[in-house]
């Protein structure tokens, strides 16, 4: 699985280099370049050009370069996105509403021979599926498995929501199942997972804090954004706090001391302590590092 770290992936339109530009400016951890929804049917083509241009021209800093085919059907679009993109050498696709293994294979297999024909170290180009429909859910234990390109598991809520005809709400219960499914499937072979968008661009900054706050909690390890504005806080929230790496290497070394001196589970301010918490923060230290923290250090 790629290491790269996603806290905040942010949608931009792929057919408007000036939003492309802002957002490679925001230090975001990922740039996804649209080319399904956000591309009315008629723009598509000027679309792949813009992405594939912005892919060519534009200082994306440390940020990934990530775009988003249309749904991966026989005889649809996302093949004229690939062809398209390809030569900007992008540095994976998203794929939506990715319902068989097969989806994912298949454009595997594309960028395999792409590969091969430029030269490129293979498996370079990572994906990364969304699941965002019923079937979507039902098939995550074969999807998981697909292909080693497969970086992560993206939720989407509200294609979801639509699938299964419920209704949306802030609590989030209708998709309470396919929201831990996800984040289940993805951790337990190795994946990166991807919480959905956060819709509501007038509420503040607060409710966005809290939704990123409890899908944390839940195991994931990022979220979609839709707006620059969103980008800061999710990455904050995704970015442990020095206290935490802190209060995590002390725990790690009363482990290490009671481990020494013969003793498994041991009294640590007041909780039992047993490998359950240990691995906790180990987590905990692996991703503060992978956010630049100089774990050590603190």
């Amino acid at each position: 699985m790629n290491s790269r770290i996603r806290r905040a992936l942010l949608f931009m339109p792929g057919d408007s280099r000036k939003k492309i530009e802002k957002g490679a400016s925001l230090g975001v951890d990922s740039i996804i370049m649209d080319l399904e929804d956000a591309i009315a049917f008629s723009g598509k083509e000027a679309a792949r050009q813009c992405t594939l241009q912005a892919l060519r021209e534009v200082d994306f800093g440390r940020s990934e370069r990530l775009v988003r085919l249309n749904q991966v059907i026989p005889g649809w679009l996302y093949a004229d996105d690939l062809a398209a993109t390809i030569d900007g050498q992008p540095d994976g696709y998203v794929l939506p509403k990715v319902e068989d293994p097969a989806q994912v294979q298949h454009v595997a297999d594309l960028l395999a021979e792409a590969e091969d024909a430029r030269g490129w170290p293979h498996e370079s180009i990572r994906l990364l599926a969304i699941i965002e429909t019923g079937k979507g859910v039902v098939n995550l234990r074969e999807i998981v498995t697909s292909h080693p390109r497969l970086d992560a598991l993206i939720f989407g809520a509200e294609d979801l929501a639509g699938d299964i005809g419920a209704q949306r709400t802030r609590a989030g219960w209708e998709v309470f199942y396919a929201r831990s499914a996800v984040v289940t499937y993805a951790k337990a072979f190795g994946l990166q997972a991807i919480d959905t968008v956060f819709v509501d661009l007038t509420a503040p900054d607060e409710a966005l804090i809290e939704e990123t706050q409890l899908i944390l909690n839940m195991g994931y390890t990022g979220k979609l954004a839709i707006h620059p504005r969103q980008v800061g806080p999710i990455q904050q929230v995704f970015t442990p706090r020095i206290d935490e790496v802190r209060a995590a290497r002390q725990l790690i070394a009363a482990h290490e001391a009671h481990q020494d001196s013969g003793l498994g589970v041991f009294e640590y301010q007041g909780k039992m302590v047993d490998m359950p918490m240990i691995r906790s923060a180990l987590i905990l230290l692996a991703r503060a590092r992978a956010c630049g923290l100089d774990v050590d250090a603190l």
